[in-house]
């Protein structure tokens, strides 16, 4: 596989985020290595989660209702959920049952949206208890689920896991993610702390999940932490057959964009200091990828038009909740927006806060040969947005543009457009 140097963007920075509808979806009990699971449907999301201290599994529904799955069992881990195209969800998790007789990795399944579930399912026999880390569908409905340990990265295939490969046997591999392109090629990253095979590693899966080839570090050459806060290597399939993996640096984000499991190009997004947790999404049009992560008492986020074949970064930010640490992130792309959901502190444990973010503006104003306005999102011009300042207002074409006849030199002017951050520029 062919690697390329990160192409370095510039990035546009709005003070201010979108944030809307933040909100705890939990009382402070989890651990700070829960790792939720996000499921997008219509009308927002579902969101999987285990309860170390109370051997429990709780779904919340779109409507913010929890519905817990099973509650008192000695063991269970982190979930994972799919959706299949009848509509039923599959919940998969590690756990024993409290008679200890059904032990592994577990599926459960609901019918009705998540208000019931029957379960559990014994899969695959060598499963363990362990996180179920990472879960995808084959276009055919066919279920690709993950799990990792000493000596294995297995993938397991099937509503019950029957077929199962190893697809890294050394030690170590870590934080899978799975995802599937629109032409069916289903793909794995991890990291590695591994001899020989360290970094973040990809891999591209045939037919029944077995790797196709060795796995490459796709981060080589790039700033990438050694020892990375994630939870997990995001990796994600947008719409028109690109997949996208992200991995943190010391002053980075870096998205390597992949068609047919070879790498086109790659993005080096500048942050404003170690990036910690990290999180890719693609808007349900398929096309809109959004990057979220979490650095310092921010959540930072921005979102990518065409992130294969082009980009500007316009990032925005929102303060996570006051005198938390952030830790497990995970996000799911929503029409217009990102919903982020993230473990942080709490006493006497942890908690899961929710929040919402949606795209920033970029203002580029010029004096000659007229004086003008250029606004953007991402790489692309914003008709209709519009131009306050000193008493005047003006609107932007089909091109971005609008002219600043008759705006006070020096003004600072005000750019807003429904369903973007506010930003600001000096008229020239």
């Amino acid at each position: 596989m062919r690697l390329l140097v990160p192409l370095l963007v510039a990035v546009a920075l709005v003070p201010a985020a979108g944030a809307g509808g933040s909100l705890f979806l939990t009382p402070d009990e989890l651990s700070n290595h829960a790792d939720p699971s996000l499921l997008r449907v219509t009308g927002g999301a579902f969101v999987a989660y285990e309860v170390e201290s109370k051997g429990s599994i709780n779904v919340v529904d779109p409507s913010g209702a929890t519905h817990t799955v099973v509650s008192g069992w000695p063991a269970v881990s982190d979930p994972q959920l799919l959706r299949k195209s009848d509509g039923t969800i599959f919940l998969y998790f590690g756990g024993s049952t409290p008679d200890l007789k059904t032990q592994g990795a577990l599926r459960f399944a609901s019918i009705d949206g998540g208000a019931t579930w029957s379960g559990p399912l014994k899969t695959n026999p060598a499963s363990t208890i362990g996180d179920v880390q990472a879960a995808a569908l084959r276009p055919d409905g066919t279920p690709l689920f993950s799990q990792d340990g000493t000596g294995f990265v297995n993938i397991y295939q099937g509503d019950n896991g029957s077929t199962l490969h190893n697809d890294f046997n050394l030690c170590c591999g870590y934080g899978e993610s799975l995802a599937v392109d629109t032409k069916g090629l289903a793909q794995l990253a991890f990291w590695s702390n591994a001899t020989g095979k360290s970094g973040y590693m990809y891999e591209a899966l045939d037919a029944t999940g077995g790797a196709t080839a060795a796995p490459v570090n796709l981060a080589a050459g790039t700033d990438a932490q050694a020892l990375p806060g994630t939870n997990r290597v995001p990796l994600v399939a947008d719409g028109r057959g690109n997949t996208f993996m992200a991995w943190p640096g010391t002053n980075h984000v870096t998205i390597a964009a992949l068609a047919a499991g070879k790498v086109g190009r790659k993005i080096a997004i500048a942050t404003a200091g170690a990036p910690n947790q990290l999180a890719l999404a693609v808007e349900p049009d398929g096309a809109k990828l959004w990057v979220v992560w979490t650095q310092g008492k921010y959540l930072w986020a921005t979102r990518l038009r065409d992130a294969a074949h082009g980009a500007a970064p316009i990032v925005v930010k929102t303060l996570l909740p006051s005198g938390r640490t952030p830790y497990a992130l995970e996000a799911v792309g929503l029409a217009g927006q990102v919903q982020a959901v993230v473990n942080v502190s709490g006493t006497p444990g942890n908690t899961l806060w929710r929040t919402h973010l949606i795209p920033g503006l970029a203002a580029h104003a010029s004096l000659k040969p007229k004086p003008t306005v250029k606004v953007r999102d991402d790489t692309a011009p914003v008709k209709g947005a519009t131009i306050r300042g000193g008493g005047k207002v003006g609107h932007t074409n089909a091109k971005g543009l609008a002219s600043l006849k008759g705006f006070k030199r020096h003004a600072l002017a005000r750019v807003t457009k429904a369903g973007y951050v506010a930003t600001s520029f000096r008229v020239p």
